[in-house]
């Protein structure tokens, strides 16, 4: 069984990517997985620590988990939307550590990376462990819905443990309760919000998203929520110029061409209302 250690080093090997910030307001953990049973075998993930300066008291935090190209500036972008808020993050970077390139993991490979930075979390003086939530974007966003369910919680975190809420960004809806390994059911209790593009090529518009909440039980529907961003593509917060893409996932795993076109509008209704979600739901 694979055993997460709460041992943690600092390092400064993200701190290039992040050049906006104060060292005071960003610090670059590394975080230490056994992947099996010697010391041997342990695995350091980086992951980069933004809390608000000048805050009394425990605050919330909310793990980041990055799209299938890696760390980009989404990440930071989400970030400081939330640091201004007062709550801290924790964006990991699974494919570094890791050695392998975008594309090289499967979501269910990487979700031990949340265990690790909610214990990290944990250990902080300013982080409340009991106001941890979790955010993801496509790849991540995977994760993100699979660690909702009873079945992958319960076994990256331990049993009965999750997350205090969570939000999916474009997180691939047609696939789940489709694709084994992608069972979307028995979920946590914990609120969940998933935000998906009516042009996102790869759902073929919000229509698979819409289903897979309609078909809850109405206990768990009334904890997931559903925004859907008019004129929105995959990956519509991101920063870089407009491309296309062929991608054997595109047209519900048909193959084809993704659209990423940046919507900046999108991009900030996006970035508001992840903070205002974060902010309800660890409070």
């Amino acid at each position: 069984m694979r055993r997460i250690l709460t041992s943690f080093i600092l390092s400064t090997a993200l701190m290039k990517a992040l050049p906006l910030l104060g060292e005071k307001f960003t610090k670059t953990l590394m975080m230490r997985e056994r992947i099996g049973a010697h010391a041997s075998q342990d695995r350091m993930v980086a992951a980069r620590f933004q809390a608000p300066l000048n805050v009394t008291g425990k605050i919330p935090a909310v793990i980041m988990l990055h799209n299938g190209s890696g760390v980009n500036y989404r990440g930071i972008y989400y970030a400081a939307a939330l640091n201004t808020a007062g709550i801290a993050t924790l964006e990991i970077d699974q494919y570094g550590g890791r050695g392998i390139n975008p594309g090289g993991a499967k979501p269910i490979e990487v979700l031990s990376d949340v265990a690790a930075a909610s214990r990290l979390l944990a250990g902080r003086a300013e982080v409340d462990p009991e106001r941890i939530g979790l955010t993801g974007m496509s790849f991540g966003g995977i994760e993100t819905m699979l660690l909702m369910t009873k079945r992958y919680s319960d076994t990256a975190l331990g049993q009965g443990r999750h997350v205090k809420a969570a939000l999916a960004l474009y997180p691939v809806c047609f696939r789940y309760n489709h694709v084994p390994g992608f069972e979307f059911m028995n979920l946590v209790e914990a609120s969940l919000r998933i935000f998906v593009g009516t042009n996102d090529d790869l759902d073929d518009g919000q229509a698979p998203c819409e289903a897979l909440v309609g078909a809850l039980p109405p206990p768990e529907k009334a904890r997931v929520s559903l925004r859907i961003f008019a004129n929105a593509t995959h990956a519509f917060d991101g920063f870089e110029g407009a491309t296309e893409v062929m991608d054997p996932l595109a047209h519900r795993g048909q193959g084809g061409i993704m659209r990423i076109r940046p919507n900046p509008d999108a991009r900030e209704q996006a970035r508001n209302d992840l903070v205002q979600f974060f902010t309800r739901a660890l409070k």
